[in-house]
């Protein structure tokens, strides 16, 4: 399925040479269970692709937060992309569907358009930590717009559950982004980076957790003590 990928963040991109990262995709198990429930080829096409693209995301962190020393939030938020490519897999095999994602090496995708954009902002993260930030917040922004789009065609409960809590991931994801692009990086601890300072937050609210911790899109704060929650 071809996806518009310029259509949410106009980005500059070098030409830099693709990075392998430590990751190797595992193919969901397949095989159609008695009783499959069928869906339309469009809901199938729109979850082989958000299973390459929520890859694409946790390998692109992951190489980024390698080059950067660990750097937060990428470390914390490629555990998150992990949950999120797991929960698409298991509809996969849910509903019978083949896996883009198998037998493939960190950093290579069935897609060709999110080869091309792996590739391309991978090269652009290389530049600095700042426009490694900038990455960040435009993976984000176009994940929310794909998969707002994948919800219009998708009419199944479970589809529909595990698209929001991918929604409610890239939001906080984002936010993480932002605030570290503004100078503000919060680490899994709650202490605040902020222009080289540190310092613990204790703040709490809706959608924020305890110690500047991000929670649910709308929720309750998540979190004590300080911790950071990246669904």
């Amino acid at each position: 399925m071809t996806k518009n990928v310029f259509r949410t963040v106009a980005i500059t991109f070098g030409g830099l040479a693709l990075a392998a990262g430590a990751w190797t995709a595992v193919a969901a198990p397949l095989g159609t269970p008695t009783g499959t429930p069928t869906i339309s080829a469009a809901v199938a096409a729109d979850l082989a692709f958000s299973r390459d693209e929520e890859r694409m995301a946790r390998d692109l962190y992951a190489v980024i937060a390698a080059q950067y020393g660990d750097a937060a939030p990428f470390s914390m938020i490629t555990n998150s992309e992990q949950r999120h490519f797991d929960a698409i897999g298991t509809l996969l095999v849910r509903y019978g569907l083949a896996d883009p994602a198998a037998g493939k090496a960190a950093g290579v995708y069935a897609d060709p358009d999110i080869q091309k954009l792996y590739d391309s902002l991978l090269a652009q993260s290389k530049s600095s930590l700042t426009e490694a930030y900038k990455v960040g917040i435009a993976v984000e922004k176009r994940d929310i717009a794909d998969v707002t789009d994948a919800m219009k065609t998708a009419t199944q409960t479970d589809i529909d559950r595990v698209y929001s809590n991918l929604l409610n991931g890239s939001d906080m994801h984002l936010r993480a982004f932002t605030d570290a692009s503004n100078g503000i990086v919060i680490t899994h601890t709650g202490t605040q980076q902020t222009n080289g300072a540190a310092r613990t937050t204790n703040g709490a609210g809706n959608g924020m957790g305890m110690g500047g911790g991000y929670g649910p899109r709308g929720g309750n704060g998540m979190g004590t003590g300080g911790d950071c929650v990246y669904s």
